[in-house]
């Protein structure tokens, strides 16, 4: 199957409003006496093997510890979304939080809706990451590397994984550019110290030196985005090459001396910071206010 022609024809969130989620999986029939289509069966918990495209990488133990809790006393609600193995095996679409926490609670079986699993990998990683994005489940690293994956290894275009799930290309591409950020700058994010805003402002940092140091004084001083973004900019103003450096006479002095050319030969003086024009005449003065390079107020001559 050619994987582009997969993509949806709408965001994820409208066809989820008008569907529901079940319809963006594949549709199956009976399979080895599992009953109809959507209806759910029971099967033992260790014939249900990982996803191997799961883009879901960190679970939050605190909450899959709640969950088994709940399941203890509830049972698991909501069945997970499976595909057919061989040697009567199943292999997991949708649903590791759910299947994690009912190992934790200790069940035997869990209830599950049996799926066409495609033989695609971008297809089976495509279904995994809408699931999870549908769910706001997914960490902005974890988006970020998915989005990556569907890139690299199946060469989706941005364009259409943002078709594919409902959002605009520019989020996408901003998604992946988080991965240019070093590993624990990248784990600050995808374990909630920085947001992806911090990390798309540190990487418009011209001196990559200063990135961990910035990084502690963001997380020290709890610094917004925007704050960020206005202290990048002040150091990135300070990052001149050597020769704009304070104290670099030959380099002002060239300065100056083109810039005199282009004032009819007044004396131009450059120092850091302060540019200063000497006149000698009322009409040369006034062809500088002319130029507005001068107060028109300032009437002194300089000798």
């Amino acid at each position: 199957m050619n994987h582009k022609n997969a993509r949806l024809g709408k965001g994820v969130e409208e066809i989820v409003s008008e569907r529901g989620l079940d319809f963006l999986l594949p549709k199956a029939g009976p399979a080895g006496g599992a009953g109809g289509e959507g209806r759910p069966l029971t099967v033992s918990i260790d014939l249900i093997d990982p996803n191997p495209y799961q883009p879901r990488l960190r679970f939050d133990d605190q909450k899959t510890a709640s969950l088994a809790q709940s399941i203890k006393s509830e049972g698991v609600v909501d069945p997970l979304l499976v595909g057919l193995k061989a040697e009567g095996r199943y292999e997991l679409i949708d649903g590791e939080r759910r299947l994690r926490a009912a190992r934790l609670a200790g069940l035997e079986k869990i209830p599950v809706i049996i799926r066409e699993a495609s033989d695609d990998p971008a297809e089976r990683l495509r279904l995994a990451l809408v699931h999870n994005l549908c769910r706001a489940d997914l960490n902005p690293m974890e988006e970020a590397e998915a989005f990556a994956r569907l890139e690299m290894e199946f060469a989706y275009t941005h364009q259409e994984i943002a078709e594919i799930i409902g959002r605009e290309r520019s989020t996408v591409t901003n998604s992946v550019r988080l991965l240019k950020l070093p590993d624990n700058i990248q784990d600050d994010i995808r374990y909630d110290r920085l947001t992806p805003g911090h990390g798309r402002a540190l990487l418009g940092l011209s001196d990559q030196d200063l990135l961990n140091g910035l990084r502690e004084e963001i997380i020290v001083r709890k610094l917004s985005v925007r704050q960020l973004e206005v202290l990048i900019k002040r150091l990135n103003r300070k990052k001149f090459p050597s020769r704009h450096a304070d104290g670099d006479k030959a380099y002002y002095e060239e300065l100056a001396a083109s810039f005199s050319s282009r004032l009819r030969g007044l004396k131009v003086k450059i120092d850091a910071g302060k540019v200063e024009i000497f006149y000698t005449r009322p009409e040369e003065l006034e062809w500088l206010i002319h130029q507005g390079l001068a107060p028109a107020h300032d009437k002194e001559v300089n000798n």
